[in-house]
Protein backbone atom coordinates (compact mmCIF):
# COMPACT_ATOMS: atom_id res chain seq x y z
CA UNK A 1 0.00 0.00 0.00
CA UNK A 2 2.62 2.42 0.75
CA UNK A 3 4.81 1.46 -2.00
CA UNK A 4 1.69 2.17 -4.40
CA UNK A 5 0.92 5.42 -2.82
CA UNK A 6 4.65 6.58 -3.09
CA UNK A 7 4.53 5.07 -6.73
CA UNK A 8 1.44 7.39 -7.46
CA UNK A 9 2.96 10.40 -5.89
CA UNK A 10 5.94 10.20 -7.83
CA UNK A 11 4.00 9.78 -11.53
CA UNK A 12 1.81 13.19 -10.37
CA UNK A 13 4.62 15.08 -9.73
CA UNK A 14 6.86 14.03 -12.83
CA UNK A 15 3.59 15.09 -15.06
CA UNK A 16 3.32 18.21 -13.02
CA UNK A 17 7.15 18.52 -13.55
CA UNK A 18 6.93 17.85 -17.53
CA UNK A 19 4.23 19.88 -17.86
CA UNK A 20 5.25 23.14 -15.88
CA UNK A 21 9.36 23.29 -17.03
CA UNK A 22 9.36 21.28 -20.28
CA UNK A 23 10.73 24.75 -21.74
CA UNK A 24 14.05 24.18 -19.19
CA UNK A 25 13.86 20.16 -19.89
CA UNK A 26 14.08 20.38 -23.95
CA UNK A 27 16.29 23.76 -23.86
CA UNK A 28 13.70 25.62 -25.48
CA UNK A 29 13.00 29.01 -24.96
CA UNK A 30 8.66 30.10 -25.22
CA UNK A 31 8.15 33.57 -26.60
CA UNK A 32 4.79 35.57 -27.84
CA UNK A 33 6.80 38.37 -29.50
CA UNK A 34 6.61 39.11 -33.78
CA UNK A 35 9.51 36.90 -34.86
CA UNK A 36 11.00 40.13 -36.88
CA UNK A 37 12.12 41.42 -33.41
CA UNK A 38 14.68 38.62 -32.83
CA UNK A 39 17.98 37.61 -34.92
CA UNK A 40 17.96 34.63 -36.77
CA UNK A 41 19.10 31.80 -34.10
CA UNK A 42 16.29 33.52 -31.88
CA UNK A 43 13.72 32.53 -34.72
CA UNK A 44 15.24 29.01 -34.43
CA UNK A 45 14.81 28.62 -30.85
CA UNK A 46 11.11 29.83 -31.21
CA UNK A 47 10.53 27.48 -34.33
CA UNK A 48 12.23 24.29 -32.06
CA UNK A 49 9.91 25.55 -29.44
CA UNK A 50 7.07 25.48 -31.18
CA UNK A 51 7.82 21.60 -32.83
CA UNK A 52 8.56 20.64 -29.23
CA UNK A 53 5.54 22.03 -28.10
CA UNK A 54 3.14 20.98 -30.84
CA UNK A 55 4.33 17.38 -29.71
CA UNK A 56 3.52 17.48 -26.25
CA UNK A 57 0.33 19.24 -26.12
CA UNK A 58 -1.20 15.90 -27.12
CA UNK A 59 0.16 14.68 -23.61
CA UNK A 60 0.00 17.30 -21.37
CA UNK A 61 -3.31 18.98 -22.87
CA UNK A 62 -5.37 17.39 -20.20
CA UNK A 63 -3.80 18.88 -17.25
CA UNK A 64 -3.30 22.50 -18.78
CA UNK A 65 -7.32 22.60 -18.80
CA UNK A 66 -7.57 21.13 -15.15
CA UNK A 67 -5.61 24.43 -14.47
CA UNK A 68 -7.78 26.69 -16.28
CA UNK A 69 -11.22 25.11 -14.95
CA UNK A 70 -9.60 25.43 -11.59
CA UNK A 71 -8.71 29.15 -11.74
CA UNK A 72 -12.04 29.77 -13.35
CA UNK A 73 -13.99 27.93 -11.31
CA UNK A 74 -12.46 28.66 -7.94
CA UNK A 75 -11.75 32.43 -7.66
CA UNK A 76 -9.83 32.37 -5.00
CA UNK A 77 -7.45 35.77 -4.21
CA UNK A 78 -5.19 35.49 -6.34
CA UNK A 79 -3.90 39.05 -6.85
CA UNK A 80 -1.10 38.92 -4.30
CA UNK A 81 0.18 35.48 -5.82
CA UNK A 82 -0.02 36.24 -9.76
CA UNK A 83 1.95 39.46 -8.22
CA UNK A 84 4.49 37.27 -7.17
CA UNK A 85 4.48 34.61 -9.94
CA UNK A 86 4.85 37.54 -12.48
CA UNK A 87 8.04 39.09 -10.60
CA UNK A 88 9.00 35.18 -10.76
CA UNK A 89 9.07 35.55 -14.72
CA UNK A 90 5.91 33.37 -14.48
CA UNK A 91 6.88 29.97 -13.78
CA UNK A 92 3.77 29.00 -13.56
CA UNK A 93 0.18 30.25 -12.92
CA UNK A 94 -1.76 30.96 -9.84
CA UNK A 95 -3.79 27.59 -10.18
CA UNK A 96 -0.76 25.52 -10.80
CA UNK A 97 1.45 26.63 -8.18
CA UNK A 98 -1.84 25.56 -5.71
CA UNK A 99 -1.48 22.10 -7.52
CA UNK A 100 2.02 22.12 -6.53
CA UNK A 101 1.88 23.16 -3.12
CA UNK A 102 -0.93 20.92 -2.94
CA UNK A 103 1.06 18.19 -4.22
CA UNK A 104 4.20 18.94 -2.08
CA UNK A 105 1.64 19.61 1.40
CA UNK A 106 0.84 15.67 0.50
CA UNK A 107 4.26 14.06 -0.77
CA UNK A 108 6.55 15.41 1.99
CA UNK A 109 4.74 13.44 4.96
CA UNK A 110 4.13 10.43 2.87
CA UNK A 111 7.49 10.61 2.21
CA UNK A 112 9.24 10.99 5.35
CA UNK A 113 7.18 8.52 6.81
CA UNK A 114 8.02 5.80 4.22
CA UNK A 115 11.82 6.85 4.32
CA UNK A 116 11.98 7.63 8.17
CA UNK A 117 9.40 4.70 9.62
CA UNK A 118 9.34 4.38 13.16
CA UNK A 119 12.83 6.52 13.81
CA UNK A 120 11.02 9.75 14.77
CA UNK A 121 7.37 9.79 16.59
CA UNK A 122 5.03 9.77 14.33
CA UNK A 123 2.93 12.84 15.34
CA UNK A 124 6.49 15.52 15.78
CA UNK A 125 7.38 13.64 12.44
CA UNK A 126 3.94 14.64 10.39
CA UNK A 127 3.78 17.92 11.89
CA UNK A 128 6.96 19.02 10.30
CA UNK A 129 6.41 17.23 7.14
CA UNK A 130 3.41 19.36 6.82
CA UNK A 131 4.85 22.54 7.74
CA UNK A 132 7.79 21.62 5.19
CA UNK A 133 5.79 20.77 2.05
CA UNK A 134 3.48 23.55 2.75
CA UNK A 135 6.46 26.37 2.73
CA UNK A 136 8.79 25.01 0.61
CA UNK A 137 6.63 25.87 -2.70
CA UNK A 138 6.48 29.80 -1.01
CA UNK A 139 10.52 29.41 -0.35
CA UNK A 140 10.93 27.75 -4.17
CA UNK A 141 9.27 30.90 -5.31
CA UNK A 142 10.77 33.47 -3.58
CA UNK A 143 14.18 32.23 -4.30
CA UNK A 144 13.51 32.42 -8.19
CA UNK A 145 12.31 35.93 -7.52
CA UNK A 146 15.47 36.78 -5.68
CA UNK A 147 17.56 35.45 -8.20
CA UNK A 148 15.59 36.95 -11.04
CA UNK A 149 16.19 40.56 -9.56
CA UNK A 150 19.84 39.95 -9.10
CA UNK A 151 20.14 39.18 -12.78
CA UNK A 152 18.31 42.39 -13.71
CA UNK A 153 19.99 44.64 -11.36
CA UNK A 154 23.56 43.06 -12.37
CA UNK A 155 22.77 43.47 -16.28
CA UNK A 156 20.65 46.72 -15.81
CA UNK A 157 23.55 49.91 -16.11
CA UNK A 158 25.10 47.91 -19.17
CA UNK A 159 21.70 47.80 -20.98
CA UNK A 160 21.12 51.52 -20.02
CA UNK A 161 24.52 52.45 -21.42
CA UNK A 162 23.51 50.37 -24.92
CA UNK A 163 19.98 52.23 -24.42
CA UNK A 164 22.08 55.27 -24.21
CA UNK A 165 24.36 54.60 -27.13
CA UNK A 166 21.37 53.78 -29.74
CA UNK A 167 19.76 57.24 -28.38
CA UNK A 168 22.87 59.21 -28.65
CA UNK A 169 23.09 57.72 -32.06
CA UNK A 170 20.03 59.41 -33.38
CA UNK A 171 17.52 56.45 -33.17
CA UNK A 172 14.29 56.69 -31.46
CA UNK A 173 14.04 55.28 -27.34
CA UNK A 174 11.79 52.14 -28.92
CA UNK A 175 13.81 51.90 -31.98
CA UNK A 176 17.24 51.67 -29.65
CA UNK A 177 14.92 49.01 -27.21
CA UNK A 178 14.04 47.17 -30.39
CA UNK A 179 17.89 47.20 -31.84
CA UNK A 180 19.17 45.90 -27.91
CA UNK A 181 16.67 43.55 -27.76
CA UNK A 182 17.80 41.64 -31.24
CA UNK A 183 21.58 42.03 -31.19
CA UNK A 184 21.89 40.81 -26.85
CA UNK A 185 21.79 37.36 -26.28
CA UNK A 186 17.99 36.71 -24.54
CA UNK A 187 18.42 37.38 -20.53
CA UNK A 188 15.28 38.64 -18.30
CA UNK A 189 16.17 42.29 -18.48
CA UNK A 190 15.90 42.13 -22.24
CA UNK A 191 12.56 40.02 -22.32
CA UNK A 192 10.84 42.58 -20.41
CA UNK A 193 12.24 45.13 -22.42
CA UNK A 194 10.79 42.86 -25.63
CA UNK A 195 7.41 43.05 -23.66
CA UNK A 196 7.61 47.09 -23.48
CA UNK A 197 8.13 47.08 -26.87
CA UNK A 198 5.16 44.42 -27.78
CA UNK A 199 2.86 47.14 -25.90
CA UNK A 200 4.00 50.09 -27.63
CA UNK A 201 3.20 48.13 -30.63
CA UNK A 202 -0.11 47.43 -29.89
CA UNK A 203 -0.96 50.64 -28.90
CA UNK A 204 -0.20 51.26 -25.17
CA UNK A 205 2.14 54.78 -24.50
CA UNK A 206 5.59 54.82 -24.08
CA UNK A 207 4.80 55.98 -20.88
CA UNK A 208 2.33 53.37 -19.41
CA UNK A 209 4.83 50.63 -20.90
CA UNK A 210 7.23 51.55 -19.09
CA UNK A 211 5.47 51.78 -16.15
CA UNK A 212 3.81 48.26 -16.15
CA UNK A 213 7.66 47.16 -16.84
CA UNK A 214 8.42 48.86 -13.16
CA UNK A 215 5.49 47.23 -11.46
CA UNK A 216 5.86 43.87 -13.49
CA UNK A 217 9.66 43.82 -12.36
CA UNK A 218 8.85 45.63 -8.84
CA UNK A 219 12.35 46.87 -8.04
CA UNK A 220 13.95 50.11 -6.63
CA UNK A 221 16.62 50.49 -9.42
CA UNK A 222 13.72 49.84 -12.20
CA UNK A 223 11.03 52.03 -10.46
CA UNK A 224 13.76 55.01 -10.38
CA UNK A 225 15.26 54.44 -14.21
CA UNK A 226 11.15 54.36 -15.22
CA UNK A 227 10.97 57.81 -13.22
CA UNK A 228 13.70 59.23 -14.84
CA UNK A 229 13.03 58.30 -18.37
CA UNK A 230 9.21 59.33 -17.72
CA UNK A 231 10.20 62.79 -16.09
CA UNK A 232 12.36 63.38 -18.89
CA UNK A 233 9.96 61.85 -21.87
CA UNK A 234 7.59 64.60 -19.99
CA UNK A 235 9.77 67.65 -19.39
CA UNK A 236 11.38 67.40 -23.02
CA UNK A 237 15.02 66.92 -21.36
CA UNK A 238 17.11 65.03 -23.51
CA UNK A 239 16.98 61.55 -22.83
CA UNK A 240 20.69 59.84 -23.68
CA UNK A 241 21.70 62.57 -20.71
CA UNK A 242 19.50 61.19 -18.46
CA UNK A 243 19.83 57.59 -19.35
CA UNK A 244 23.58 58.20 -18.82
CA UNK A 245 23.08 59.93 -15.05
CA UNK A 246 20.94 56.90 -14.39
CA UNK A 247 23.46 54.10 -15.49
CA UNK A 248 25.97 56.20 -13.36
CA UNK A 249 23.62 56.15 -10.61
CA UNK A 250 22.81 52.24 -10.79
CA UNK A 251 26.88 51.93 -11.00
CA UNK A 252 26.95 53.37 -7.44
CA UNK A 253 24.15 51.69 -5.78
CA UNK A 254 25.45 48.60 -7.42
CA UNK A 255 28.65 49.44 -5.56
CA UNK A 256 27.37 50.14 -2.42
CA UNK A 257 25.56 47.05 -2.09
CA UNK A 258 28.85 45.11 -3.06
CA UNK A 259 30.50 47.14 0.27
CA UNK A 260 27.73 46.25 2.16
CA UNK A 261 27.96 42.62 1.11
CA UNK A 262 31.63 42.59 2.40
CA UNK A 263 30.66 44.15 5.75
CA UNK A 264 28.37 41.62 6.85
CA UNK A 265 30.70 38.99 5.69
CA UNK A 266 32.19 38.99 8.88
CA UNK A 267 28.68 39.34 11.06
CA UNK A 268 27.94 35.91 8.86
CA UNK A 269 30.90 33.76 9.75
CA UNK A 270 30.72 34.02 13.69
CA UNK A 271 28.01 31.18 13.78
CA UNK A 272 30.18 28.59 11.50
CA UNK A 273 33.16 29.46 13.54
CA UNK A 274 31.47 28.84 16.72
CA UNK A 275 29.98 25.99 15.77
CA UNK A 276 31.98 24.04 13.57
CA UNK A 277 35.24 25.50 13.46
CA UNK A 278 36.06 26.08 17.38
CA UNK A 279 34.64 22.71 18.38
CA UNK A 280 37.01 21.02 15.85
CA UNK A 281 40.21 23.32 17.13
CA UNK A 282 39.49 23.10 21.15
CA UNK A 283 39.41 18.85 20.02
CA UNK A 284 42.58 18.83 18.17
CA UNK A 285 44.19 20.81 20.82
CA UNK A 286 42.85 19.94 24.48
CA UNK A 287 42.22 16.29 22.77
CA UNK A 288 46.00 15.00 23.78
CA UNK A 289 45.68 16.31 26.92
CA UNK A 290 42.48 15.34 27.96
CA UNK A 291 43.26 11.66 27.03
CA UNK A 292 46.63 11.71 28.59
CA UNK A 293 44.64 12.94 31.88
CA UNK A 294 42.31 10.58 32.17
CA UNK A 295 45.08 7.49 31.69
CA UNK A 296 47.22 8.30 34.75
CA UNK A 297 48.01 12.03 34.77
CA UNK A 298 50.02 14.75 33.67
CA UNK A 299 53.65 13.96 34.14
CA UNK A 300 54.98 17.24 34.60
CA UNK A 301 58.60 17.41 34.92
CA UNK A 302 60.82 19.71 36.90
Amino acid sequence: MELMLMLILLTGCIYFALYQFRDKLFNIEETHLPPQLFSKEAQEKEAAYTKYANKLEHVLSPLSGAFRIFEKRFPLPFEGLRRRLIKAGLPMGAGEFFVFKALSFVAVPVLDYIFSGEKLPRHTLFLVSLAIGFFLPEFWLTNIINSRQAKIRKDLPNIIDLLNLCVSGGLDFMLAVNRVIKDLKPCDLTQELAEVYRETQMGKSRRESLKNFAWRVDMPEVHSFVRTLVQADRMGTPMAEAMGMQAEEMRFRRFQNGESMALKAPIKLLFPLFAFILPVVLIIVGGPILLQFTRGGLNVGM
